[in-house]
C-alpha cells in the first residue's frame, strides 16, 4: 500500500478541545493525529472544497 504524501502543520487548540480530543483518543485507541485528519476529511466533504 502506498503511503500517502502529508505536511507538518503546527495548531493551536483551545485548552478544552484538546482535552476532549485527548480523551477521545484513548477511547477509541486512536492518535490526534489520526482525529484531526478524520475532522478536516468530514469538513471538507461537509463544505465541499470550494478552491
Amino acid at each position: 500500500m502506498k503511503s500517502k504524501e502529508s505536511v507538518y502543520v503546527k495548531v493551536r487548540l483551545e485548552v478544552d478541545s484538546h482535552k476532549q480530543l485527548k480523551a477521545k483518543g484513548e477511547r477509541d485507541e486512536r492518535s490526534m493525529n489520526y482525529l484531526i485528519n478524520k475532522a478536516v476529511k468530514l469538513l471538507i466533504a461537509q463544505e465541499g472544497d470550494k478552491t
